[in-house]
């Protein structure tokens, strides 16, 4: 079951720019006095227990055992060049309801390794297996969408694949190129995830309508943020292997990614990460081994953290109280990086979790083996 807004309201131009580099928004409710509260808070889980129930993305229900079987023993089907060139465009319109009609992948069994998990849906991600491309084709730099991607094995022995995110935005044929604007090698399709509404309300009214103070601040860090997120760092070693992840801090997972905001009944952006709730002061560490490549206190995301993995892979942290690490610093999966806090846009004490592959954003969970961290 799904519920969308009544409205078609859009954000005005400012608040749409401030939606798609401002990753998080969540909160952690400040538990208060008195019976009525109680009440409400008892009756918000009810609600909340059914509304999750009903609204958790159909790309992550459980694969039954012959589906599981059966998308274990293939990777993302990528169609060749040729059949990109050769195929008649559809409408856009047909291209939409054929999207809608579909059900949203599952998550695939990867017959290379574990991990990452595939979710060929908007917000997820593909592995093509580039063993089909000729030399010097499949030994990269690839493009999707004009940005670097990555490019490597999974295992020690598997084949070169190449490892795309692909946005929230993307659904349809998309195209794998080997220059920033040519043309394809190869295709892989992308349908539409299923992702349910939140609707949450601000007390400070900055987060929601910011002065032209506030806007001029945020340009600057959206600048600083998205000139983080597009360096392509190759790796060392002619054969790249995909990054280790781990959960960055043990909790509730109290927002998904891909919710359909609205604040003070207002449309924004999806949420474009998870949020783990976690008390002021625990230590969150760094998901897989990286580089920090930036470190700031910004309007939205507080005090934050982004630490680049290697190959347009990245992970930001943020909302801290204290910020550990420093840019420049290299890190080991599991070396602590900052202490949990409420700082920016965020009423509660949380950690906010984006990843961006290729600078897209991608859900975090595809990356791990479990949907939720140990609490």
């Amino acid at each position: 079951m799904m519920f969308f807004a009544s409205h078609t309201a859009r954000p005005t131009p400012a608040n749409a720019e401030i939606e798609r580099f401002s990753d998080v928004h969540d909160r952690e409710d400040h538990p208060r006095d008195g019976k009525l509260h109680a009440l409400r808070w008892a009756c918000g889980v009810l609600i909340g227990l059914s509304v999750f129930v009903d609204f958790v993305p159909s790309a992550w229900a459980e694969e039954s055992p012959a589906a599981a079987a059966a998308s274990a023993s293939k990777l993302t089907t990528a169609t060749p060049a040729s059949t990109v060139s050769n195929k008649t465009a559809t409408s856009a319109n047909a291209e939409s309801d054929a999207a809608n009609a579909a059900a949203p992948s599952t998550i695939e069994k990867n017959p290379v390794a574990k991990l990452p998990r595939v979710a060929a849906i908007n917000g997820g991600l593909v592995v093509l297996d580039l063993s089909t491309l000729t030399t010097p084709a499949s030994e990269g730099p690839l493009y999707y969408q004009g940005n670097p991607v990555w490019v490597g094995r999974l295992t020690t022995n598997g084949p070169r694949v190449a490892v795309i995110g692909a946005g929230l935005e993307a659904t349809g044929v998309q195209a794998l190129t080997g220059t920033p604007t040519g043309e394809a090698l190869m295709s892989f399709t992308v349908t539409a995830g299923d992702y349910p509404e939140q609707r949450l309300t601000i007390k400070e009214t900055k987060y929601v309508h910011p002065d032209p103070d506030q806007l001029a601040r945020f340009s600057r860090e959206a600048a600083e943020q998205k000139a983080a997120y597009r360096v392509f760092t190759t790796s060392v070693h002619a054969d790249a292997q995909w990054p280790k992840f781990q959960w960055p801090i043990t909790g509730r997972l109290s927002s998904p990614f891909g919710f359909k905001r609205f604040f003070n009944d207002e449309p924004r952006n999806p949420h474009m990460g998870i949020d783990i709730a976690a008390p002021t002061g625990a230590i969150a560490r760094s998901p897989a081994d990286g580089t920090v490549a930036l470190v700031g206190d910004y309007f939205f995301n507080g005090r934050t953290a982004i630490i680049d993995h290697g190959q347009g892979v990245f992970s930001m942290l943020c909302h801290f109280d204290k910020v550990l690490v420093q840019a420049g610093q290299k890190l080991k999966a599991g070396d602590p990086v900052g202490k949990v806090g409420a700082t920016g846009r965020a009423t509660g004490p949380h950690l906010h979790w984006t990843v961006s592959l290729n600078d897209q954003r991608i859900d975090p969970r595809l990356l791990l083996a479990e949907d939720s961290p140990a609490k």
